[in-house]
């Protein structure tokens, strides 16, 4: 198990992490165009982190009302006030981070989201898209509570998926966006809110907190290899998820979306050092990203 490893073998926490905020950015940057091909299962790539940063004091942002076309800005927002569990999310988003928020006003006007039915939706994956962007790094900073409540509505979103449709589950696992996708935030709006505001919390409470961590060590990967092994994964399955092995025959979409699960919950089993290493990396990851 070579040293570069410890740095590389995340890829499957960190895009797990970003189910709603990948699909968000690719669908508006490409509209209807064809999606790439994906890649390889949990591609493994260098990962460089850099040390966070405080943030730099929150500009004051240009007021919407005076720089977008009126008429489109009244429909997005109609339609946003209609997504009722999006509204503690939004409202907080605007109140503590309202050039972020007006950043993502723009850029769903720009993108035409008012004219479409699913726009809080899509509303939503962009706005945790800039929070990523721009705050992601605080949010690695966070105490283990808000990292743990983080994980644990992602780990709700990927169980609803496996329920819901395992394909797609592992459309996300595997870095592939799915215009599906919109169709199950719409369908499941409680859940998406959810884990945005743990994004929200834990990206405020790294700003609070700021706790530096160590990168994680191979002695973590090879202790969450036994925990997903013991867990009821195989071989097969560990090769797949840490090293990017697609077994031959492939794996069913299924097996490779509880795989997933098991990921998580190998994860959470870790001792606290050694999983909030882990969270904390990947919170860092996706924010280059």
């Amino acid at each position: 198990m070579g040293n570069w490893k410890n740095q590389i073998r995340i890829a499957l926490l960190a895009m797990t992490a970003a189910l709603a905020a990948a699909f968000g950015s690719w669908f508006l940057a490409t509209g209807a165009q064809k999606s790439a091909p994906a890649e390889p299962p949990l591609a493994v790539k260098p990962v460089t982190t850099t040390p966070v940063e405080a943030e730099a004091k929150e500009a004051a942002p240009a007021d919407p009302s005076t720089t977008e076309d009126p008429q489109k800005l009244a429909a997005l927002q109609d339609k946003l006030a209609q997504a009722l569990e999006y509204a503690a999310f939004l409202t907080e988003f605007r109140a503590l981070y309202p050039a972020d928020y007006d950043a993502t006003l723009h850029a769903a006007l720009a993108q035409g989201l008012e004219t479409h039915d699913d726009a809080p939706d899509l509303f939503l994956t962009l706005a945790i898209q800039t929070l990523r962007q721009n705050r992601g790094l605080m949010g690695a900073k966070a105490g283990a509570a808000a990292l743990d409540k983080l994980f644990g509505e992602h780990r709700k979103v990927l169980q609803q998926l496996e329920q819901t449709d395992p394909a797609l589950c592992v459309d996300f696992l595997n870095g592939a966006p799915a215009d599906r996708f919109v169709a199950f935030t719409a369908a499941h709006r409680a859940l998406m809110a959810g884990e945005a505001q743990a994004g929200l919390e834990a990206i405020g409470d790294g700003s609070n907190k700021k706790i530096d961590r160590e990168a994680p060590t191979s002695a973590d990967f090879d202790d969450l290899e036994k925990l997903m092994l013991s867990k009821g994964m195989d071989e097969a399955g560990v090769a797949q998820l840490l090293d990017g092995k697609v077994p031959d025959p492939p794996l069913g979409d299924a097996r490779q979306c509880h795989n997933g699960l098991i990921y998580l919950d190998a994860m959470k089993a870790l001792p606290d050092l050694q999983r909030l290493r882990l969270y904390a990396l990947a919170l860092k990851v996706m924010a280059h990203e």
